[in-house]
């Protein structure tokens, strides 16, 4: 099998299980000889953030002498994104190798996701390498990551997403999100609303599990540049002084902090050195990137990341032109994303766009709500890459493209 055809085999199978116990994922872990219970891992559940926890906590090991194991999604360019070992995505060979290896060994359906895992655990068991980084795919509990026995479980903020299979309440979710702690293992979360702090402690006392609490009101930031961001943070546990994480995102702080006391945690020696430069060094896509000069992506796709930009907005382009290009999938709760994108501020033109596919959203209504909010200029351009042409020539100042993770996916592969 080469690549290509690899890539198709993905192409054709669903994304999550219709069997949500993991049975079928443990069996074929089995016939493998259990290769999971040879690693060591840190695992990261939450609403917002997973993505870049996963990531400070790459690039802090990395800098610290660490061989590391990255396994994230969704990916935005290539599927490879999705399986990093010292932040390098796997080969097109060894992705079809390591798919082939898993095919021979498959009795019971696989999932999309779950094809991938297994791959990854593979490959990360072959690469010799020190710790491995595990993003949730979805929730926690029943999350086909969620078969490994980690080192420390992290839980980043919890909000509204994927309610239809999560739940619709907070509480709910937290639940799901909590199913990630186990026995007599850590876990560290950001304090959030009183409600959800109490479904995570319950469930850690459940599981006798340290817990390790943190506040973002720890973190104090110095100065807000350019490019980058200077901040402190004196948490009870540790207390660090002008470090640096090279993003003009504020929230970044949050998971930069979740990051470090997960790393010191586990990695009670490593340098102070190690965390300064792995912070700075951190670089994950489509979180306030700048991709184009005054052109900045965002993968903000449901409510609460969608507030975590309007604040951004609100503080930091405060005083600047800005035009929107929107694209966001169906099944999203976008009349609530629309209403606070509108009331982060007042756009010159709003270009709304749409992702083909089975969860297309109606372009129209779309641009019916944004009416409902704002009297800006609206264009539709159903085409990704000529409504991102269009609204890059139109923009007066800073263009914002927002709403999808696809969306981000489309324009970075237009823009390579």
């Amino acid at each position: 099998m080469n690549y290509e055809e690899s890539v198709r085999f993905f192409d054709h199978i669903p994304y999550f299980g219709a069997d949500s116990s993991n049975d079928n994922l443990i069996k074929t872990l089995e016939r493998l000889g259990h290769p999971e219970c040879t690693l060591k891992f840190f695992h990261v559940a939450g609403t917002n953030g997973k993505g870049s926890v996963c990531a400070f906590l790459d690039s802090i090991l990395r800098k610290g002498g660490y061989k590391t194991a990255l396994f994230t999604s969704p990916h935005l360019s290539k599927i490879n994104e999705r399986i990093k070992v010292d932040g390098r995505d796997i080969s097109d060979q060894d992705f079809s190798d390591y798919l082939e290896r898993v095919q021979r060994v498959v009795v019971e359906p696989l999932s999309f996701f779950e094809y991938l895992f297994l791959m990854a655990i593979l490959y990360f068991v072959d690469q010799q390498v020190d710790y491995c980084i595990l993003e949730t795919g979805l929730g926690g509990t029943y999350d086909s990551t969620n078969v490994v026995i980690p080192e420390i479980s992290v839980i980043t903020s919890i909000g509204l997403d994927h309610t239809k299979i999560l739940g619709d309440t907070l509480e709910q979710i937290a639940k799901e999100k909590a199913g990630i702690i186990k026995s007599g293992k850590p876990i560290i979360y950001m304090m959030q609303e009183p409600s959800v702090n109490q479904v995570i402690e319950e469930k850690a006392h459940q599981k006798c599990a340290k817990i390790i609490r943190l506040s973002k009101d720890d973190i104090k930031i110095i100065e807000n540049q350019e490019k980058s961001i200077a901040f402190s943070f004196e948490s009870g546990y540790y207390r660090y002084n002008h470090l640096k994480i090279s993003t003009i995102a504020e929230f970044q702080t949050w998971n930069a902090m979740l990051a470090v006391h997960a790393v010191k945690e586990i990695v009670p020696d490593l340098s102070e050195e190690s965390i300064r430069t792995g912070l700075a060094a951190m670089s994950w896509p489509a979180r306030m990137e700048e991709i184009e000069p005054h052109i900045i992506l965002d993968g903000a796709h449901n409510p609460h990341a969608i507030c975590a930009w309007s604040d951004i907005i609100k503080t930091q382009f405060a005083n600047t032109k800005k035009d929107l290009l929107f694209a966001v999938v169906a099944d999203k709760d976008y009349e609530t994303m629309i209403r606070e994108i509108c009331s982060a501020d007042t756009f010159g033109h709003i270009m709304i766009t749409t992702i083909p596919g089975n969860r297309k959203a109606d372009s129209l209504q779309i641009k019916r709500q944004f009416e409902k909010y704002t009297k800006a200029e609206i264009t539709i351009e159903e085409d990704v890459y000529k409504a991102y042409k269009q609204a890059k020539l139109k923009r007066e100042d800073y263009l914002f493209c927002l709403g999808s993770l696809y969306l981000a996916g489309m324009i970075k592969r237009l823009i390579v």
